[in-house]
């Protein structure tokens, strides 16, 4: 966030418990997200049998996490207030890290990429008599790849220009962003579009694919025909597939609002509640990453075959049958009996 208002009134400041605060709950989720996406990544490259499209798309989503958190600035930027460096390579250092312009880009790629699994799974399981038509097969996957990270940076390429090194000594942080609490007109209506396209629609988006895929499981399991084992399976899907959507938007969606909220009120209003707004900005951006950190354990460490996928690589398992049945990670078509079993 942009401090320039607070530089005016209070001048250079010292790092405070605050800061301290929000960079080791940023080192825990950077530490873990990291690890948690690494094996997720792991897992899908090293196990032939879970080379298939949800696996693809969930190994891109861990790559695109993984990127968030290491390109994450919120360890450190608090300790760039002094920061001077030749212009040229601070623009390179505010694009590239501090200024969030990157992360811009490999969020953007998360959540077009969370869309895809859901759209997918939706049309799979919920309209499996369309999904030949629908389906992403294994061949046009890294197609669909490609068009994910082709599209975050278009959408994200604005954010990317507008980062930039800033030159005057008197400021107390060195890059100047778009998500600050300074907007132009044109700022102002990139940041609500991008708020908009990238958080609440896909919010909308991911909620109805999952709350329908959410029906037609309650519905199976009334049905006398499927055993208790399948019932089993269907139940924890119930349960990951409330919690993907409910994390998402919980998580993305404060941001989107404090954004479009922070466009809308005057600069005598945030010059006046800034200490309030900052702190705000604060919360809601370590809330977005957060949604990094928690994605491959909600997409796959609630999976039983998950689970047994890690033990099997951790343990250097040699037994290939046993493997190929450990190794779906979470397996998801339709439950009603055309295409292969729920498997979570």
């Amino acid at each position: 966030m942009d401090e320039s208002y607070s530089n005016r009134s209070h001048g250079p400041s010292k790092t405070t418990s605050q800061d301290i605060v929000f960079a080791t709950l940023y080192s825990f989720m950077v530490f873990f997200g990291v690890v948690g996406n690494g094996v997720v990544i792991a897992i899908v490259r090293k196990t032939p049998s879970m080379r298939t499209t949800t696996n693809y798309l969930l190994l891109n989503l861990a790559v695109a996490d993984l990127l968030t958190l290491l390109l994450c600035p919120g360890i450190y930027d608090f300790a760039l207030n002094s920061l001077r460096i030749n212009s040229t390579l601070g623009d390179i250092v505010c694009k590239l890290f501090t200024g969030n312009a990157v992360v811009c880009i490999t969020f953007d790629a998360s959540v077009l990429t969370l869309c895809v699994i859901a759209v997918e799974r939706y049309v799979a399981i919920v309209k499996p008599f369309k999904s030949s038509s629908w389906n992403i097969s294994s061949k046009n996957t890294k197609l669909v790849i490609v068009v994910i990270w082709v599209l975050s940076f278009i959408l994200s390429f604005p954010d990317s220009l507008w980062t930039m090194y800033k030159k005057d000594p008197s400021s107390r942080y060195p890059c100047t962003r778009p998500w600050t609490l300074e907007h132009e007109s044109t700022v102002k209506a990139y940041i609500i579009a991008h708020c908009l396209v990238m958080i609440v629609f896909p919010s909308i988006l991911i909620s109805f694919c999952y709350l329908s895929i959410l029906k037609v499981l309650k519905w199976d399991l009334s049905d006398p025909a499927i055993d208790e084992a399948e019932k089993n399976s269907m139940k924890r899907l119930l349960k990951l597939l409330v919690s993907l959507a409910a994390a998402f938007c919980a998580l993305c969606l404060p941001f989107a609002c404090f954004f479009m909220y922070v466009t809308a009120i005057t600069d005598v209003q945030i010059k006046q509640d800034f200490v309030q707004l900052f702190l705000a900005h604060r919360i809601v951006r370590l809330l977005i990453f957060f949604n990094s950190f928690i994605n491959p354990l909600l997409y796959a460490a609630q999976s039983a075959n998950y689970r047994k996928a890690m033990d099997g690589i951790c343990c250097c398992t040699e037994d290939v049958d046993s493997g190929r049945q450990a190794m779906k990670l979470i397996n998801i078509t339709s439950p009603a009996g055309v295409g292969e079993k729920v498997s979570v």
